[in-house]
């Protein structure tokens, strides 16, 4: 029986791909930033998503640092030989776009109203900091029992280290807790490694929003769509 939930914010709670999608496009504006083989609004978000998602990605595994990761996505994207310096501005401006685009996906609040008696921790490879604001403006601070990033502990998703510290904050066991994110390699996986129960947040997908969330927590939940 689940007891307890694991829960990933970005694009599982928050819709953090129209966040990024809209930041950017406010950002060529601004700047008049012409960007490489992306000549429409469609395809100049597709390419930040794409970018920022595979530098993610090394920098999860270690081969680059979180701000070379930002830099490096900026570059790429616009073609730009930007100075450290440079860069770092520049993504100044893109992250105060960013944030003012955060928002819950359709159905958070429907599922986070159904779980509330459910103890339940957030788990991403997010900054602390960056987290803790998002969550704040977001109403979920109060939400939650535990906040769970790289930093209190160490490790990044997919590793284990980090699934099995948030099951000890709100201490449970694997086999009692269920795992919702919208990652098969970073969430899902390694959540059923670890014998938790698990629900692939698919937005878009028929009967795969974080409002159906909920149902994974109780009997009959929904097979794992892969």
């Amino acid at each position: 029986m689940v007891i307890a939930l694991l829960v990933d914010l970005d694009d599982t709670l928050m819709d953090d791909r129209q966040a990024m999608a809209r930041a950017v496009l406010q950002l060529r504006a601004k700047r008049e930033l012409v960007a490489r083989g992306a000549a429409g609004d469609g395809e100049l978000a597709a390419r930040w998503d794409e970018l920022g998602r595979r530098l993610w990605a090394q920098c999860a595994a270690g081969e680059i640092g979180f701000v070379e990761q930002r830099r490096m996505r900026l570059r790429e994207t616009f073609c730009l030989a930007l100075s450290d310096g440079d860069a770092d501005l520049l993504f100044g401006d893109y992250l105060a776009f960013y944030e003012q685009h955060w928002a819950l996906l359709p159905g958070a609040e429907e599922f986070l109203a159904s779980t509330e008696h459910l103890p339940r921790a957030i788990i991403t490879n997010g900054q602390r900091a960056q987290v803790q604001k998002k969550l704040g403006k977001l109403g979920l601070e109060s939400r939650f029992q535990a906040i769970v990033t790289p930093q209190d502990c160490g490790a990044k998703k997919p590793d284990p280290k980090i699934f099995l510290y948030a099951l000890e904050r709100l201490g449970v066991s694997p086999q009692s807790a269920l795992m919702v994110g919208d990652n098969l390699a970073s969430d899902i996986d390694p959540a059923l490694a670890l014998g938790m129960k698990v629900f692939h947040v698919r937005p878009g997908e028929e009967g795969r929003s974080i409002a159906h969330a909920a149902r994974a927590a109780f009997p009959d939940p929904l097979p794992l769509s892969r």
